[in-house]
């Protein structure tokens, strides 16, 4: 007897192999949604009760200043005026500004201000990251007397209580502190308000919940110290996309952690629109996928067979898709369910977009940010498809291969920042 047969009863169920694709990418969405709530949940149990060692008491450390500064002669004697008005004897500091193959007049405006400066003229080794390693290995050749090195970008302006909130953290116990790092300028347009939400919620929301979960909060390149001792014991040696990231892998690797100080903080202006920062966030970018590739296996697999949570941390953080991806991919994706008939997926992408809009609100409602920043996130469409565009780029080969210098804007100077986190 001759059966009928489906022709189609041995081909593959596309929509159902490609359901099953997609749900398993938003999966990795929604856990990275679900990690950043689990740090803005930690971050808002913080005691709002300022350590007394941190603020109070006469500093006993010997800080050292150290100010990489490529042709900032803009912005240069606004810096060294807001860091002398720092709380700090004078006698007990001692600020250097690095001045890193400058052909303006950053050098002459700094000795002017009557701070001591250090020229370094490199043309085959470019970037902060050598800059600070040629600095440290001096300062070590030297034999200076100082307890620590605090980094300041050459743009940023510090908080009166920055250099005795860090003093006071070291002296009891830290070896490594950064604090807030923050945007100057939220209202000088819908771009420079976003970068300031951004900030708050990349340098201030993840790394508060960091700590409270006894994690190290990481580095945001500026606004950071280091003990003596630790610089002995781990020198800073790392000049690539982004040095800051690198030293911090190399820091976990070695046993060692950087605590977070809140209620101190470093402020720079931001660029007022989003083209004036591409070729920064194409470095940022390819820099986070250089740690991917060289630091997040070494670290995971041995913080798996050493059973440290730290080094699993520290390597599967860089994993964490930026906001602009999360918002994108989370919306393809319920489209995507409503296309193929699947609830799952949906609900899938429907609570993952759930869940970074309330980390995205609640973390700006923790900061106390301005009215201004939440109506800017009306204009966060714009900087997604940027976001979408460069990392097409990136995966498309189009990745920078060395130290790009911020692009500046009239009367306004931008330092080497931090990855931040997109919206």
């Amino acid at each position: 007897m001759i059966r009928a047969t489906n022709p189609t009863a041995s081909r593959p169920r596309f929509g159902l192999t490609a359901g099953r694709a997609i749900f398993a990418a938003e999966g990795a969405l929604a856990l990275s949604s679900g990690y950043l709530l689990l740090l803005l949940c930690a971050a808002t149990r913080r005691s709002t009760r300022t350590p007394a060692g941190a603020v109070a008491g006469d500093p006993r450390l010997r800080l050292v200043i150290a100010i990489p500064a490529h042709d900032e002669a803009l912005g240069i004697e606004a810096t060294l005026e807001s860091l002398a008005s720092c709380i700090y004897p004078a006698n007990a500091r001692r600020t250097i500004v690095i001045a890193d193959n400058c052909t303006d007049g950053t050098a002459a405006l700094a000795r002017s201000a009557g701070v001591e400066v250090w020229e370094r003229t490199d043309r085959t080794k470019l970037g902060k990251g050598f800059a600070l390693a040629w600095a440290f290995q001096r300062l070590a050749e030297e034999d200076a007397d100082f307890d620590a090195v605090v980094v300041l970008d050459a743009d940023c302006h510090p908080s009166s209580n920055m250099l005795i909130a860090m003093s006071g953290c070291l002296e009891q116990g830290a070896n490594a502190v950064q604090v807030r790092y923050v945007v100057s300028n939220p209202d000088a347009s819908y771009a420079s308000a976003l970068r300031y939400a951004a900030f708050a919620l990349m340098n201030t929301v993840r790394p508060l919940g960091k700590g409270q979960l006894g994690l190290s909060c990481g580095l945001l390149g500026t606004g950071m110290a280091f003990t003596r001792g630790l610089l002995d014991r781990v020198p800073w040696s790392v000049s690539g996309l982004v040095e800051d990231s690198e030293h911090h892998m190399r820091l976990v690797e070695a046993g060692e952690r950087v605590d977070f100080i809140p209620y101190a903080s470093v402020s720079s202006a931001m660029p007022t629109s989003l083209s004036a920062s591409s070729s920064q966030q194409a470095r940022w970018e390819g820099g986070k996928l250089h740690l991917i590739r060289r630091w997040s296996p070494r670290l995971v697999g041995s913080g798996l067979a050493k059973g440290d949570l730290e080094r699993v941390h520290a390597g599967l953080e860089p994993l964490v898709l930026p906001q602009s991806l999360i918002a994108a991919g989370s919306m393809v994706s319920a489209l995507a369910g409503l296309v193929l008939g699947s609830k799952r997926l949906m609900g899938l992408s429907l609570a993952a977009l759930a869940g970074q809009l309330t980390f995205v609100l609640m973390g700006l409602r923790l900061v106390q940010a301005p009215p201004l920043v939440y109506r800017a996130l009306l204009a966060a469409p714009a900087l997604i498809v940027q976001k979408v565009m460069l990392y097409a780029g990136l995966f498309g080969g189009k990745r920078p291969t060395s130290w790009v210098r911020t692009e500046r804007e009239a009367a306004t100077t931008y330092g080497q920042a931090p990855p931040t986190e997109e919206l």
